[in-house]
């Protein structure tokens, strides 16, 4: 059978001709690539080892390697091996790698990891005789038939549509569902989708005139985004949205004169009107060729609207004659008369008619505000104080004067006060405690305190569940806890109320609303909201706020240049909360777009520290400082910032992020590499120092085995002995206990301690072990029975075991044991072959065992073997005289036998052992997967 090497032994069988190609070893991981008629082998060689894990998604296979690397894959980009379409590195520098290959269809894998190998083999598909060829598409047009695929992973969920040819498509949300809608009248085949998931509760096929598509509805606070890969359209639901290219809109004139909407695409496209099965009307859906472009900003006049969209265009119209249609690459939103616009821009910042939006809702408090005289607020509040004392608190009396106080000061703000009110108000009316419009008072004030959790306890009451007042402030309380989903739902249930609130709080309404769309990728939304803010905001904390928000809108569109000018800006502010922040994120993004050394981001954040304290800034502060000393060498002055400000703030979403950040910190520090750049002992002291920031599973272990590792090659046997014992009594089980067990023997071993080494075995015995683990362990304890003199428990353990380590150590027993004849027997299966081969030490050494013990048996013709065989190889080497001596035919007394004999008792045979178990831990290799 023909074999070649890859970066491991790669065979194929004799039937088919093996073509093999070994790619250039890039700096980092080898890669290789083999190939024969029913199968491809792909093989990774990484220097400290990996696992993969495959997601197959119809022809589309994403290999998701645990680490990362410098790789050369022009072998496999440029020109795929067979049964790949095309490949394509998908993962960023310093990331674990990621490579997505676009398979030929039914093709099939499979993987696994040999040593410091990750193979996966890609198999021929096995042939459709029931196959018929497929009609030839229209230019982009869906025709035949596709099969949708659905993957869940934990953090999004992504529904693939893979079509033969490149097909229009459009990618946008409605209501409460996500469309995915092809040109043309394919079909699409669902049948095995998981109709509920963690983000959808169905799934519909759509198929009308001219189009074809699937509608997914939406389980909870999802974000569409769209994706296209090799005609493959995907549509994800996430946290977060991803961003992609976004068209210019613009409200411009025909050269009729009518006004009109425009939606600049950078390819021509073709709307289709589709029947919404779920709403029961019909829109417009704009239909373009990937890669994925889209609509950011909802765009709306009286007769229509554009709305956001992933991909494509959203056409809603709100007159009969609405005219959508491409020229070129623009989109066209018309009417024979022009579109008329908003006559006003509403609170949300979108432009549609105010008359829409009602003024409903338990609390109104811009009402409240403006009841009272022209005497200013400390003479209104007096005269509200007269009339509640004159009402009493008598039982059964009316609490309108005391309600009507604290509505009063809610209004301007004065919360503390109002509380005071509205427990004046319950004396004599405890029936107040369950009436919705007390406790939605009640909790507005609580949520100006801060106090969320009370607040919540009243806004959790079922009256208040459909108030769209209660509402915003249920919105408000979740943006002040950082829940970004509940926070967004609730301020977008709560619009229609937001007229009637005071101009203060509608802004800080509309802040909390960009803010909570920020973070969930909303880009849309958060633009809108913060447009309202801007033109809500009044007074110098409001204003600042409002546009520190305009800055983080414009880095999250890109728009860098822009963003850094706003923050420079609000630097200079006197409004402290806001200048610190605003430092904060220049100085992030200025990292981010790597413009700013990291030691001059510290040198400013430290000053910062010194400026702020005690709540989330300072979390924030000391996140970005900490990575910043990091990135310059100084870790432990990074994880000491991290660790004293999660203690001085320990609740909380960003508590949490900073803790997270540190352990990724503490991993970059020790899993890739950062640590070897160090001294050993400052590498074990800063472990030692920040040991409960280790990770549990294989990454924790990787950086203990590779810190023991380097105490090994110091010599420093008990600390890396502590080290890997901690390992097996409390971390480990199965597979990787033994490995790391048989390692922790070897260092015992090594450090004279035979004892703790037998301990340390038989401590970690378990079934089912791989074979190699089994024939390591049962030679290490062979060994440690070897150390302790008990020699025929040491062959009793490698009695039925051939291999050479083996060998060795029944040769060494014997040898020690001085029953030269056996000795002697188990010596020769280890004498370097005949030849004219320069001899190693170990060849050496072996020789002259074998001729001691050839002497001391009375076995001269093996002597005078050895003589002519070897003598002249032995001449010129270091233990030329000693092996002549010897192998002249000595006398067993003679005193240059004994001296021989003393000089290579001194060796062992299993050092060679004991040398590959080190450089094997010293290498720090990946354990075994537990």
């Amino acid at each position: 059978m023909a074999m070649t090497r890859l970066s491991f032994k790669l065979a194929f069988g004799a039937a088919a001709a093996a073509v093999v190609v070994q790619a250039a070893a890039a700096a980092g991981i080898d890669f290789s690539v083999g190939e024969r008629t029913e199968e491809t082998r792909l093989a990774f060689r990484f220097p400290a080892g990996a696992t993969v894990t495959p997601l197959q998604n119809g022809a589309r296979l994403e290999l998701r390697f645990s680490r990362g690397g410098d790789i050369d894959a022009t072998r496999l980009t440029v020109s795929p091996p067979r049964f790949v379409r095309t490949a394509r590195v998908a993962s960023r520098a310093g990331q674990p790698l990621v490579l997505v290959l676009d398979l030929e269809d039914g093709v099939r894998q499979r993987h696994f990891v040999d040593g410091r190998n990750v193979v996966v083999d890609l198999f021929r598909p096995e042939p459709d005789k029931s196959a018929k060829p497929a009609a030839k598409p229209g230019a982009g047009e869906a025709t035949g038939s596709a099969r949708a695929g659905l993957l869940e992973e934990p953090g999004a969920t992504r529904l693939t549509v893979r079509w033969s040819g490149p097909v229009r498509a459009a990618v946008f949300q409605r209501g409460q569902g996500a469309y995915l809608l092809f040109d043309g009248p394919g079909k699409i085949d669902i049948s095995g989708l998981a109709q509920v998931g963690r983000r959808h509760r169905d799934i519909a096929v759509i198929s009308q005139p001219g189009v074809t598509g699937v509608r997914l509805r939406l389980a909870g606070d999802a974000q569409v985004s769209a994706r296209f890969e090799n005609n493959a359209w995907s549509l994800v639901l996430a946290p977060r949205a991803e961003r992609s290219a976004s068209a210019i809109v613009n409200r411009d004139a025909a050269a009729e004169g009518g006004p009109r909407l425009t939606a600049a695409f950078s390819r021509p496209g073709v709307v289709r009107w589709v029947s919404d099965p779920a709403i029961g009307d019909r829109f417009a859906a704009a239909m373009i060729e990937g890669p994925p472009i889209g609509v950011d900003v909802r765009r709306a006049t009286l007769e229509a609207t554009l709305g956001p969209s992933a991909h494509g265009g959203l056409v809603e119209p709100r007159a009969d004659d609405i005219e959508a249609g491409f020229v070129g690459n623009q989109l066209i939103v018309s009417r024979a008369g022009g579109l008329i616009a908003a006559s006003a821009i509403n609170q949300s910042g979108s432009l549609e008619p105010v008359d829409s939006l009602g003024r409903g809702g338990a609390l109104a408090a811009e009402a409240w505000r403006e009841s009272g005289g022209d005497g200013g607020v400390l003479s209104e509040i007096e005269r509200l104080q007269l009339r509640a004392a004159t009402e009493g608190t008598r039982p059964g009396a009316r609490a309108d004067a005391r309600l009507a106080l604290a509505k009063y000061l809610i209004a301007n703000e004065l919360s503390a006060e109002a509380l005071g009110a509205l427990r004046v108000a319950q004396v004599g009316q405890p029936q107040l405690a369950i009436d919705p419009e007390f406790r939605l008072l009640r909790a507005a004030a609580n949520v100006m305190l801060g106090r969320v959790k009370d607040a919540n306890t009243d806004l959790s009451a079922s009256g208040l569940a459909r108030d769209p007042s209660a509402a915003l402030w249920r919105g408000y309380a979740a943006a002040l806890q950082k829940n970004w989903p509940e926070a967004r739902r609730n301020l977008e249930a709560g619009r229609e109320a937001l007229p009637g609130q005071t101009r203060g709080w509608r802004a800080r309404f509309q802040m909390a609303r960009a803010e909570a769309s920020l973070e969930l990728g909303d880009i849309a939304t958060a633009e809108a909201a913060v447009a309202a803010a801007v033109s809500e905001a009044q007074g110098r904390e409001l204003v600042a706020e409002s546009q520190f928000l305009e800055g983080r809108l414009a880095l999250a569109r890109g728009q860098t240049e822009a963003a850094l000018t706003r923050f420079d800006q609000l630097a200079a502010s006197p409004v402290e909360p806001v200048a610190v922040r605003a430092i904060v994120e220049a100085v992030r993004a200025r990292r981010a777009a790597d413009s700013l050394a990291a030691e001059k981001a510290a040198e400013t954040l430290e000053g910062l520290r010194m400026r702020w304290r005690g709540d989330e800034t300072e979390i924030l502060i000391s996140e970005t400082l900490g990575r910043a000393y990091g990135d310059f060498g100084r870790w432990r002055d990074g994880l000491a910032v991290m660790r004293a400000s999660s203690a001085r703030v320990p609740e909380g979403l960003a508590s949490r992020r900073l803790r997270l950040e540190m352990g990724t910190l503490f991993e970059r520090l020790f899993l890739e590499g950062e640590a070897d750049k160090l001294e050993p002992i400052q590498a074990l002291g800063l472990f030692y120092e920040f040991r409960e920031l280790t990770p549990f599973g294989p990454q924790g272990d990787r950086i203990i085995r590779g810190l023991a590792g380097r105490l090994v090659n110091l010599d420093l046997l008990e600390q890396a002995a502590e080290l890997l014992q901690h390992q097996v009594d409390n971390r480990l089980e199965g597979a990787a206990k033994a490995q790391i067990a048989l390692d922790l023997a070897g260092i015992y071993l090594s450090d004279d301690k035979p004892e703790q080494a037998l301990q340390a075995l038989a401590g970690s015995r378990q079934p089912r072990l791989p074979d190699d683990l089994i024939a390591q362990r049962r030679i290490m304890e062979a060994n440690v029975y070897l150390r302790l003199g008990r020699y025929d428990q040491a062959m009793e353990m490698v009695e039925k075991d051939r291999s050479e380590n083996a060998q060795r150590m029944r040769a060494e027993a014997l040898w020690r044991k001085r029953e030269w004849k056996p000795a002697l027997a188990a010596l020769r299966p280890l004498l370097p072959p005949a030849g004219n081969d320069p001899l190693s030490d170990d060849q050496r050494k072996l020789l002259l065992r074998a001729a001691i013990a050839a002497v001391n048996s009375e076995d001269r013709a093996m002597l005078q073997s050895l003589d002519r065989g070897f003598s002249a190889r032995m001449a010129s080497t270091p233990d030329g005289d000693a092996f002549a001596v010897v192998a002249g035919e000595v006398s067993g007394t003679d005193a240059r036998l004994r001296d021989a004999a003393r000089a290579i008792a001194q060796t062992d045979l299993m050092d060679r052992f004991m040398t590959q178990m080190r450089a094997r831990l010293t290498d720090a290799g990946p354990a075994p997967p537990a």
